[in-house]
């Protein structure tokens, strides 16, 4: 059966026109929704804690062009505010205000690159010599791999393809730091929002 008129030439051809594979991708995509949104909840709420602390009324009284175009209507709530925040402003703000020790400690046995791709590393390299990623690093990097994931799988594309070179399989689902290529499998995906979840609390595993 043709499917083109459907779903278009140029989706299917990356599933190789195999209608199955695009059906898996979007049974994969249903089937981490609910921790990539866990995550997402945990992160909102840890963010508007500790802003908190500082202002109790920091949404309303931000000058963040963002925030204001979330607060144009002005009956809502703190609440109501917060959750219309997406992932993106969640993480923008997180970094904007140097949260990433305070959100997520991220200890060398918590988070093992090399567990969600082999050409990972957990260093890079500065004037030739190796340097340890620090626990800053390490929560940009996680959350840059998050935003990514919740992107493309919100958008339905292939989170299950990856990229070839020199005979080698890299995954697509990468971010960037200090010159230094971090991805995930996509076999790995589960495991990744899952020891991220670990972090915060194992027992919401059971939940999602």
């Amino acid at each position: 059966m043709n499917f083109d008129n459907l779903f278009s030439k140029t989706r299917l051809l990356s599933y190789n026109n195999d209608i199955v594979k695009h059906y898996d991708n979007l049974k994969l995509v249903g089937k981490i929704t609910p921790k990539i949104a866990t995550l997402e909840i945990i992160l909102r709420n840890k963010l508007d804690s500790e802003l908190s602390k500082q202002n109790e009324n920091w949404i309303k009284n931000s000058n963040d062009e963002k925030i204001k175009e979330i607060i144009k209507d002005k009956n809502l709530t703190h609440h109501q505010c917060l959750s219309r925040m997406g992932l993106g402003i969640i993480i923008c703000f997180i970094k904007e205000n140097k949260l990433q020790e305070q959100i997520m400690n991220l200890k060398d046995k918590d988070i093992d690159f090399r567990n969600y791709n082999q050409y990972n590393r957990n260093f890079f390299l500065k004037n030739g010599k190796k340097r340890n990623f620090g626990n800053i690093y390490k929560v940009d990097i996680v959350l840059s791999l998050l935003q990514n994931l919740r992107n493309r799988s919100y958008h339905w594309e292939n989170i299950l393809k990856t990229r070839e070179k020199n005979g080698k399989h890299y995954p697509r689902l990468t971010t960037k730091i200090k010159d230094t290529y971090i991805g995930i499998n996509p076999q790995k995906i589960e495991l990744s929002l899952d020891d991220l979840i670990k972090i915060f609390n194992e027992e919401l595993l059971k939940y999602c």
